[in-house]
């Protein structure tokens, strides 16, 4: 059954092949902890310069020299998330977990847990009801996502029992999501981060 415990190393090696064609970076880390520390490592190589300018008055600029860098985690446990805030106020950064309606501007690192990851697509499957949390993972500029490798299937039908679950609920928002945010003009011309992350990161997680 998936999701048990067992890792589909099969399913793990398509993920990975998939990932490429739709600009997905793919690293693999112990556990949660080791992913918690390349969302920090990712925050510290952001550039804010990436960010879109805001004009109106009394937004958070992106483009204010002295704005700390922010990670958003609104989906964590409450255990998780003092590690994470730790470290990032530490690295000087501004940990977040609420309130991100406050950042429509942008900001630099989102880091989530997903649910499951569907390997034929490179999609990573997470169901939540936190409105901080669909926030976070759309006006980020790099969204870092942690699974256990476990969680990872080769299709989708291997995450029906999943999905007939998460769907059936009466408060749900399910998001399937398969690389950066990409778009098109009239003349083919490929845009990446227009209506959501410029990156991707999925941290595939041993334990």
């Amino acid at each position: 059954m998936p999701g048990n415990g067992t890792i589909n190393q099969a399913a793990i090696d398509l993920f990975k092949a998939k990932a490429k064609p739709v600009s997905t970076e793919v690293v693999v880390v112990k556990n949660l902890a080791a992913a918690i520390d390349y969302a920090i490592e990712t925050t510290e190589r952001a550039d804010p310069a990436k960010l879109m300018p805001v004009t109106k008055e009394g937004a958070d600029q992106p483009d204010d020299p002295n704005r700390k860098k922010i990670l958003a985690a609104p989906s964590i446990s409450d255990a998780d998330y003092k590690i994470l805030a730790e470290k990032a106020t530490a690295k000087g950064f501004e940990p977040v977990r609420a309130g991100i309606r406050k950042l429509l501007a942008g900001f630099e690192v989102a880091f989530t847990v997903a649910d499951f990851a569907v390997a034929e697509t490179a999609s990573v499957i997470a169901e939540n009801e936190n409105e901080d949390y669909r926030l976070a993972t759309m006006i980020c500029e790099t969204h870092v996502v942690a699974i256990p490798m476990s969680k990872v299937v080769k299709t989708l039908y291997d995450a029906d029992p999943f999905l007939n679950t998460a769907l059936g609920r009466d408060k749900n928002y399910t998001s399937f999501i398969s690389g950066p945010s990409r778009t098109a003009d009239i003349e083919r011309v490929l845009t990446l981060g227009v209506h959501g992350p410029l990156y991707l990161h999925v941290a595939l997680m041993e334990e």
